[in-house]
């Protein structure tokens, strides 16, 4: 079973304009674009994509021309959402459109301390960052596409000028939203992700990291209107089909570990059962050796996301480790079903491992077969083989 993915490629930044040009230049729909201010009832608004070469790629820019006496200095959540909903714009577009301004909504009332109903845009609710946000939906739309992963986010230094005065970077509404999004330094003094450019790929990708294992369809190239030496202000977005096996699952978890030289190995049972307790999938010792040649013990936890914070809280808490790290893993797994299996000894539950309909592997649960073993006297051993289907050997 193949899947249509989109990555993003946000090797300069993130900007609304840089979005929008590669993904409309992705999905060849740059003339739905140009329809697109008279839509959105703006009839001084026009749009043109001049040429540019950002560090030396031949990308797409877009810069969006208007009358600002025509428009109102700011507007708020309300405002922007009614002329996204009198526009005649696709449902899923105006949706996700809608989602993307509630997104920068509720940054913008964070760092103010007020509700997203009552945050005032400027920027962001000017002309062109609405054509930007909506422009952006509807290329995404006509891309029609399963999955979308961003890489990570870089991060100039300085300050910014906006409405609300000089602001450090990355600017505050943008801070707001980097929840769970790996960013880095970009190496360059000023603003390359902006609050649009945040909401849109925030709200656009299921997961950031590297590009996923593709074949690649096609790739647009985005480009923003400055040239930053040593970083090419581009953003691609690369588009193609992911090859997946319809019999094997894929779900996103966390591995959190940390390194011990220090702890009491009678600890270790007890630490792998609270980790088990507070949460994590899975929990493993393996013997290393450390720095200065120190033998040590590497414990290691698979959690589900939500579960990250209890499992951290049970590596600081309950070891000698001053600190853990963690990283986002794909656990890719077969399917599972439980039955119970009659014994000459009494049932056992056994795990059936599938690939779609068909049984691969039969395993049965150890305590049940230990717990019988206990019970009869009969070796633990046997138990095993009667449960699995196996011959049992005769003493």
């Amino acid at each position: 079973m193949s899947r249509r993915a989109l990555y993003l490629d946000c090797a300069g930044g993130a900007a609304g304009d840089m979005v929008l040009c590669a993904l409309a230049e992705a999905a060849d729909c740059v003339a739905l674009i140009d329809e697109l201010p008279e839509k959105l009832g703006f009839a001084d608004v026009t749009v043109d994509w001049p040429a540019g070469r950002p560090g030396g790629f031949a990308a797409r820019r877009l810069t969006v021309g208007f009358d600002d006496d025509a428009h109102p200095d700011h507007r708020n959540l309300a405002d922007v959402e009614n002329i996204i909903d009198g526009a005649d714009l696709e449902p899923a577009v105006a949706l996700m459109a809608k989602t993307v301004f509630r997104t920068l909504a509720e940054a913008e009332g964070e760092v103010h301390g007020v509700a997203a109903e009552e945050v005032h845009f400027h920027e962001v609710g000017a002309v062109d960052a609405i054509v930007d946000i909506v422009g952006a939906c509807i290329a995404l739309d006509q891309l029609a596409v399963d999955e979308i992963v961003c890489s990570s986010l870089p991060m100039g230094s300085g300050t910014v000028d906006c409405a609300h005065g000089t602001m450090p970077l990355p600017a505050p509404a943008v801070a707001a939203m980097l929840a769970g999004v790996p960013v880095h330094p970009a190496g360059v003094e000023g603003e390359t992700v902006t609050p649009t450019g945040a909401a849109l790929v925030t709200t656009f990708a299921q997961n950031f990291g590297p590009m996923p294992a593709m074949i690649v369809d096609t790739v647009g190239i985005g480009g923003g209107p400055m040239d930053r030496p040593g970083l090419p202000n581009v953003l691609r977005a690369f588009v193609g089909e992911i090859n997946k096996s319809a019999d094997i699952g894929e779900t996103d978890h966390v591995v959190v570990e940390c390194n011990v030289d220090d702890l009491d190995p009678r600890v270790l049972p007890v630490v792998i059962d609270r980790l088990l307790e507070s949460g994590a999938l899975d929990a493993s010792v393996t013997p290393i050796v450390m720095k200065k040649g120190r033998p040590g013990h590497l414990i290691t936890a698979l959690a589900p996301e939500a579960s990250r914070g209890a499992v951290v809280e049970i590596l600081l808490r309950e070891t000698t480790s001053l600190g853990c790290r963690s990283h986002a893993v794909t656990k890719h797994h077969l399917g599972r079903r439980m039955e119970t299996v009659e014994t000459p000894w009494g049932p056992v539950a056994v795990k059936l491992a599938l690939a779609g309909d068909t049984v691969l592997r039969r395993i049965p649960e150890f305590e049940d077969c230990a717990a019988l073993a206990r019970k009869t006297g009969v070796p633990v051993r046997d138990i095993l083989a009667a449960a699995g289907g196996g011959p049992v050997e005769d003493e």
